[in-house]
């Protein structure tokens, strides 16, 4: 008898590991059974767009915008310009601007000594970074970003010089004398 009662005990523990686990997921039918589809609940239209909703079996998303689709100016960068191009700012912030949505506003006479210039060494890589705060290094502290949201365009102005600051003269590249 202890014979037979050994394989039938193990029988009964061994299937008491193997039982199914029941699904306690709510499953609805008008969205599929696939594993990548979205579930949630059909009600108030407060419940039909819920903050977070069930991506498959183990992953839950956010339904809000992220950040950097909300301003698109905050998105994280990281840019390297070609050397290739020998580029001058304006097309350093031309190239930075590519894909972002923005565009830069036409050339005017004001801007253009800071679009001529020859783009610095230490900035052809450029990032992680979010993309104002690159547009604020590339043209410098000289210039105030400023953006038209409507037409989706970056400006820059010069910023008003301070009492008190330092110049160079052109004939003493050495010496610096104070602006009165």
């Amino acid at each position: 008898m202890e014979r037979f009662f050994t394989p039938v005990c193990l029988l009964g523990l061994l299937s008491a590991c193997t039982a199914p686990i029941p699904n306690t997921l709510p499953i609805n039918p008008e969205i599929g059974s696939g594993s990548n589809q979205a579930q949630f609940s059909r009600g108030t239209a407060e419940e039909s767009h819920p903050a977070e909703l069930r991506y498959g079996r183990y992953t839950l998303v956010s339904t809000e915008p992220t950040t950097e689709q909300s301003d698109l100016l905050a998105q994280i960068i990281d840019v390297s310009i070609p050397s290739s191009l020998s580029p001058s700012v304006q097309d350093a912030l031309q190239y930075v601007l590519q894909r972002s949505g923005y565009s830069l506003c036409p050339v005017s006479a004001s801007v253009r000594v800071l679009f001529t210039r020859p783009l610095p060494a230490a900035h052809y890589r450029l990032g992680p970074i979010p993309l104002r705060r690159a547009l604020q290094v590339l043209a410098g502290p000289a210039w105030q970003l400023t953006t038209d949201e409507v037409s989706r365009s970056v400006c820059f102005e010069q910023q008003k010089a301070d009492v008190g600051s330092v110049r160079v003269t052109p004939n003493s590249s050495h010496q610096a004398e104070a602006r009165p």
